[in-house]
């Protein structure tokens, strides 16, 4: 289908009834709704009573861990991940991270995301669920200890296979996957292992995927060992300046004044992962603004299925600005359309677009309540979870449709 024109028919977008037409995966013309149009040689998706979003982006994940989902629930993240989560994963084959990944696809699209950022192990096993699903995914090479994984033949051939695309995931070519780097955390990996990871990372121009920040524990203990935080460390290996731009981060829930600016003067994307870390009781107070401020990018994540339970990026919406809102005492700040960008990378419905993108039945409205009050937005961000989902498609293919 994704060769053929598409015409979705009767969408709500921005206030207005249209017909997104769509050839060969981009959106090509977005005209006002024609109530006469004939499908003689298009594919014709009527789309009445449902409005039309950007795809979301999750910006961090752990695909594999939906077979994790209750293990270890109610323990903070230094118990969880040592006596349930990594014993758990020395179990695991390339059969069941197949399995894994492709449910945890399966959730996402049904959910409305039609592109994930991941960092696991096993990469061929969930490269084969990709695929079989639809979805565009960034696969990051989880790295532990020195790295010396950074050698490893498979990692070193899908690196050359897609070296210097460092393009968000959101892209329009015919590439569904894209592999990068991934160490764990400063926790995990050696100061030898980062500094490998990061020339791996600069020689194949592919972005670095790292947990930062993520709990008080990691900052004192990074204080104690090497006498600064973990950002300071990061600048100290020249890994930032090395990468710049090319480094996603994970978390970045604990930041001085001059992490902030560090990272904002290289331009760094930080993942914030609300239910997450709210799950782990690893903090609130994530400094969405000042990251903003300061230069840094700003995107969503839901985590893996074993510490946010679900791959939910419209919740994850939701959570994310109420929290800011909350914090900081103001209701204005952070306002719906602007929590959308962040979880859709800044990718809107427009022509010459990927059409990726999803169709959703919103709740307790109707169309032209939706037409009257330009609503769409707010009621998806705070009225609606994943279930409002009706159809997603990635670049023009159907790869969802509810029921």
């Amino acid at each position: 289908m994704k060769d053929e024109t598409i015409i979705i028919s009767n969408a709500l977008l921005n206030g207005a009834f249209v017909d997104i037409t769509i050839d060969k995966g981009i959106i090509s013309h977005i005209d006002p709704h024609d109530s006469h149009l004939s499908p003689l040689t298009s594919h014709l998706i009527e789309a009445s009573g449902l409005s039309v979003f950007p795809g979301l982006c999750n910006m961090h994940s752990h695909a594999p861990m939906t077979l994790f989902r209750g293990l270890g629930d109610d323990q903070p993240l230094d118990v969880w991940l040592n006596d349930y989560i990594w014993p758990a994963e020395q179990k695991l084959t390339d059969e069941l991270v197949y399995q894994g990944t492709l449910q945890a696809c399966h959730e996402m699209l049904a959910s409305g995301t039609t592109a994930f950022n991941d960092m696991y192990f096993r990469l061929p096993a969930m490269a084969k669920a990709v695929k079989e699903s639809g979805i565009r995914a960034m696969l990051g090479y989880n790295v532990f200890g020195d790295a010396d994984e950074c050698l490893n033949g498979e990692m070193l051939e899908c690196l050359s296979a897609c070296a210097g695309n460092t393009q968000t995931i959101k892209q329009s070519n015919n590439q569904a996957i894209f592999y990068t780097i991934a160490p764990h955390s400063i926790y995990t990996v050696s100061e030898k292992g980062l500094r490998r990871c990061a020339d791996a990372c600069k020689e194949f121009r592919v972005p670095m995927h790292i947990h930062m920040s993520e709990t008080l524990k990691e900052v004192n203990d990074c204080l104690r060992e090497h006498g600064c935080r973990p950002w300071e460390y990061l600048d100290k290996l020249g890994i930032l300046d090395k990468l710049g731009e090319n480094i996603i981060a994970a978390h970045c829930l604990h930041l001085s004044e001059n992490e902030i600016k560090l990272i904002g003067d290289h331009h760094i994307t930080c993942v914030h992962c609300p239910n997450s870390n709210l799950k782990l009781g690893s903090g609130y107070r994530f400094l969405m603004l000042e990251l903003l401020e300061a230069g840094a990018r700003v995107t969503l994540g839901t985590d893996g299925s074993a510490s946010s339970n679900n791959l939910d990026m419209i919740e994850v919406m939701k959570t994310a600005a109420l929290l800011q809102k909350g914090w900081r005492g103001d209701p204005t700040v952070v306002p719906a359309e602007q929590i959308l960008s962040l979880a859709t990378l800044g990718h809107t419905i427009a022509p010459g677009q990927p059409a990726c993108l999803f169709l959703a039945k919103l709740k307790n409205s109707t169309q032209a309540i939706e037409e009257a009050n330009n609503q769409a937005i707010s009621n998806l961000v705070y009225a609606c979870h994943g279930d409002c989902v009706e159809m997603t498609m990635v670049d023009g293919k159907i790869v969802y449709r509810k029921g």
